[in-house]
């Protein structure tokens, strides 16, 4: 019976896995675009519905999302070499690039790490507590002698 149940849990825990993996890569964004369009994109004329009007970059994953004239959002992806290059030339193009702002990071561990210290200073302190004031056993040598 115990190793059917084992079993069950098991084989829940591996299908929720299965299942919560795609949830997980789907989450990134994939680019849309390659670095030659997104050039082109830059050197479109004024008319065009393909000119870039604003850039939003992610330096970290070296991906730049654009706004095109037409409403479009294309996200394209360029080589971590040509950053400086890819910046250099929105500024040219009269496109101040906007940059992405990371999530600070909270030190949760920090805080766990803490709090587990803590827990094991009260129960250290009780055992103390518990176990100063306890009566010596009267069969110990050190006991004094009682008068009968």
């Amino acid at each position: 019976m115990l190793r059917t149940a084992t079993r069950l849990l098991l084989s829940a825990l591996l299908g929720g896995l299965l299942v919560l993996t795609p949830v997980a890569f789907a989450a990134a964004p994939a680019p849309t675009e390659n670095y030659a369009t997104l050039l082109t994109q830059l050197d479109a004329k004024r008319g065009s519905p393909q000119r870039i009007t604003a850039a939003t970059l992610d330096k970290a994953d070296h991906h730049v999302r654009l706004t095109l004239a037409d409403g479009a959002r294309p996200l394209a992806s360029y080589p971590a070499g040509k950053d400086k290059f890819l910046v250099d030339t929105l500024l040219r193009n009269g496109i101040k690039p906007v940059y992405t702002k990371r999530a600070v990071v909270h030190h949760t561990l920090r805080y766990i790490a803490g709090g587990v210290v803590a827990v094991l200073l009260l129960i250290g302190a009780g055992v103390w507590f518990y176990t100063r004031g306890r009566p010596q056993d009267p069969d110990t040598p050190d006991a004094q002698p009682t008068a009968a």
